[in-house]
């Protein structure tokens, strides 16, 4: 199974209100620096605020704003990721919130890094040479880069735009685009890119790529002004997108876009904005090599019709004060507005908050060049109140497959079978024809050690405490004539909760423990890694992170690819997960594959109701063991999690037929 761990740390969560009313104007600079084993409290309505740190100084920042106590703690991501060499990294230029997930594109480290929304404990690490901007559509990340080094050049590269799987982390595909590509933005299907042209000026690009999200290809690219950097879209299915001039005689200027046809322009200067609604929030630095200095500007414009609202939330003096307002961000409900000032770029810059009315409230020391933040929401921190409710029409069997990974096997590519042209999206389609809306449908295999696929009933299943709550049927049999097992082939159940309800599996996930956990201490392996290589008609090698390595080998009954073709350019696979001891031994000249005495799939005959029966009761954290209470789950998840060979039976492969909901008999 691809990497579900969950890495724990000593942060505590808030689940709370957004509270940011205070009952007087203060002056005060509130900062808090970490100490030690000191926790980390955060919650709904808190902010994430990145800072930038000069180019070549190492110090990118992460800081938080707590919601509640209204204390501002600096550089947070160290202290819940002590281990990791060079903490952040060089220049940090990006920052979202997709689902549980908070991403940051580090642009001189050349990397994405993507740590949980709520601990910011690191879940991994996307290597993307000279990264920009991340924007998301569904199930994938898609990440703008420079892709050469950082250096003025005429003949700089063109750029590209990498698509990311953000369950798995993996880079999927990638387009060129223009060149040195910055922010991005999705409409309907289609993804916008605002080039700059930066590294080659004095001849800048002046177009916006637009890219087709169901091809992944670009269709077109609009003639637009030069220097293009900001690009965002509105409700309206507008896209806005600013230029930054030429720094000389072209000033900077924002311009709307409808499809692939540009609406106009506002003569205004943005280097920030932010839209909420029918209003875009701006503020504008632009520099001049004529007046050798800079403009300051700050204002609304009503995207609907495209005017500049005359506003005074700016005129504070406080707002007006600021050395160099360099970010905004604005609360989507309370309207209230936070301006970052980076200051001289190279000393500690501030965080102003203001209320909807642009009364200024307090300001913040922050790390240098503060740039970026975001909220955190209330899907990012809590469950929804209730589960999806069961229905009249609700079915008690599999509504559709998510995912399909499995591991190289001599059955992959045949149940289902693959055909040219099929993605990962036309396979799990497949899966799906196979397992949907039948107790007991057509054998889909996982391939050896690892090899997954994650599935969703068209409701939440309800943990009822002390009963069996789910059913998930696979091929183990009785070896004839014997009271012995044949073949049984255990894979184990992972169970996820929608807590961001966006309807993916890419939530927090958890594994349901079976009687290996107490039956053979000391013999199951937790934290078991194993990678396959690509190898075309061929043995496939595998090594895992206990120094062991083996292949999973051909035979003559199977004559096609073992490796799953629809993820071959991929050239590796990765999974993680839990290991349960080897069960095969020869009984005579007979290989027997013994059933473990509860918990599994693939481990009991299918008349065994019970022996293929779970409770959401053995929930438990992956990595610590300890268990965790559900009262329902979203996803189910399904892993092969063994790794052996048993003479000419070949390797050892979890299938699956069909799963039930047990409480809607």
């Amino acid at each position: 199974m691809q990497s579900a761990c969950h890495y724990s740390y000593k942060l505590l969560l808030l689940l709370s209100a957004f509270v940011l009313t205070l009952s007087s104007c203060r002056n005060d600079d509130g900062v808090t620096t970490p100490q030690g084993d000191d926790p980390i409290i955060t919650g709904s309505g808190s902010m994430y605020v990145l800072c930038e740190g000069n180019m070549g100084s190492n110090k990118c920042q992460l800081d938080l704003l707590n919601a509640v106590t209204q204390e501002y703690i600096q550089d947070i991501y160290p202290m819940a990721n002590p281990s990791v060499v060079k903490e952040l990294g060089d220049v940090g230029n990006d920052l979202k919130i997709y689902g549980s997930l908070l991403w940051i594109v580090v642009n001189c480290s050349n990397k994405v890094e993507v740590c949980d929304a709520r601990t910011c404990v690191r879940k991994g690490q996307v290597n993307i040479p000279n990264c920009r901007y991340v924007t998301f559509h569904d199930k994938y990340a898609y990440v703008s880069s420079y892709v050469g080094p950082v250096q003025i050049d005429e003949n700089a590269q063109i750029g590209r735009v990498y698509k990311v799987d953000t369950l798995t982390l993996e880079i999927v595909d990638q387009v060129e685009v223009g060149y040195q590509p910055e922010e991005l933005a999705v409409v309907g299907n289609k993804l916008y890119v605002a080039n700059s042209g930066g590294y080659r000026v004095p001849n800048y690009d002046r177009t916006v790529s637009i890219i087709n999200l169901d091809t992944f290809t670009e269709e077109k690219k609009v003639d637009v002004a030069v220097n293009l950097h900001r690009c965002q879209a509105d409700k309206y299915g507008q896209v806005w997108v600013s230029s930054r001039g030429d720094y000389n005689t072209t000033p900077s200027r924002l311009y709307w876009m409808k499809d692939d046809v540009v609406g106009g322009s506002i003569d205004v200067p943005v280097s920030s904005m932010c839209i909420v609604g029918d209003s875009l929030y701006y503020i504008g630095t632009a520099w001049s090599n004529q007046t050798q200095s800079n403009t300051v500007k700050m204002g609304l414009v009503n995207v609907r019709t495209h005017e500049v609202i005359e506003t005074d939330i700016f005129s504070s003096k406080d707002a007006q004060s600021m050395t160099l307002p360099y970010g905004i961000i604005v609360h989507p409900e309370t309207k209230d507005f936070y301006l970052m000032d980076a200051k001289n770029y190279v000393s500690s810059g501030s965080l102003l908050h203001f209320f909807a009315d642009g009364t200024y409230d307090r300001r913040w020391v922050t790390g240098d060049i503060p740039s970026r933040a975001v909220f955190v929401s209330n899907t990012t921190f809590a469950p929804s109140a209730d589960y999806k409710p069961r229905t009249d029409g609700t079915s008690p069997y599999i509504y559709a497959v998510d995912e399909y990974v499995p591991a190289p096997g001599q059955f992959v590519n045949t149940m289902p079978q693959y055909e040219d042209g099929d993605d990962a999206a036309a396979m799990a389609r497949k899966c799906t024809e196979y397992l949907a809306d039948k107790e007991t449908g057509s054998l889909v295999t996982l391939g050896a050690y690892g090899g997954y696929i994650t599935f969703h009933f068209d409701h939440s299943v309800k943990n009822v405490p002390g009963e069996y709550d789910l059913l998930i049927k696979g091929n183990a049999f009785y070896q004839t004539g014997s009271t012995l097992y044949g073949s049984c082939e255990p894979g184990i159940v992972m169970v996820s909760q929608d807590t961001n309800n966006n309807g993916l599996p890419d939530d927090e996930w958890f594994e349901l423990s079976g009687s290996a956990d107490v039956d053979s201490v000391g013999k199951v392996i937790y934290g078991y890694e194993c990678t396959y290589t690509y190898a075309a008609m061929s043995d496939i090698p595998w090594s895992d992170n206990m120094s062991n390595s083996g292949t999973v080998d051909r035979n003559q009954f199977h004559a096609q690819e073992y490796f799953p073709l629809w993820l071959k350019d991929k050239g590796k696979l990765t999974f993680f997960g839990t290991r349960l001891p080897n069960n095969a031994h020869k009984v005579g000249s007979t290989w027997v594959l013994d059933a473990l005495r509860y918990g599994y799939v693939d481990n009991k005959p299918n008349t065994d109701i019970e022996g293929n029966s779970f409770k959401i009761d053995w929930a438990v954290d992956p990595v610590t063991r300890t268990p965790v209470s559900l009262q329902y789950v979203d996803f189910v998840r399904v892993y092969n999690a063994l790794n052996q060979k048993a003479g000419t039976i070949g390797e050892t492969s979890t299938e699956i037929c069909g799963a039930k909901d047990l409480h809607m008999e």
